[in-house]
């Protein structure tokens, strides 16, 4: 068993417009988390190296954290960074740091390849969350795209 998600979406838009969709912070708190979450804390500016977090709220009030450093950007086609959810939402200790990079490439007129990988989950349980997660958040992309 790999360690690694790894999922491909074909979007609606340029390689440069989906680029600027997920590197651009008031961009990026349209599209991150999913379908109902809201991110009311958040440094999500993935267009250059640094360090990121977000914090998204559940419609219960639930807080969780995320947050990591943005490693490499080539416009408009490339992003790595590290990703690691804090215990207990804001303000806990941050768990493990895994890895994740998306890739960005022409797929006709008007059309762009985005594949994510999500590298370091370590288990199913793990594997399989992440996958729902990123998936939820491909899909609300999409849909901001559209």
């Amino acid at each position: 068993m790999t360690d690694v998600v790894t999922l491909e979406r074909v979007l609606p838009a340029s390689a440069a417009q989906v680029f600027a969709k997920i590197t651009t912070p008031d961009q990026m708190v349209r599209w991150w988390g999913h379908a109902d979450m809201t991110v009311p804390k958040h440094d999500l500016d993935f267009s250059r190296p640094g360090p990121w977090y977000a914090v998204m709220e559940q419609p219960d009030g639930t807080q969780l954290m995320v947050s990591g450093t943005v490693t490499e950007v080539d416009p408009p086609r490339f992003i790595a960074f590290t990703w690691g959810w804090h215990e207990g939402g804001p303000g806990g200790p941050r768990g493990t740091e895994t890895n994740v990079t998306i890739e960005i490439s022409a797929a006709g007129e008007d059309r762009a390849t985005m594949i994510l990988r999500h590298f370091d989950l370590g288990t199913d349980d793990a594997r399989a969350g992440h996958a729902r997660g990123w998936l939820a958040i491909f899909d609300k992309l999409e849909r901001g795209l559209a």
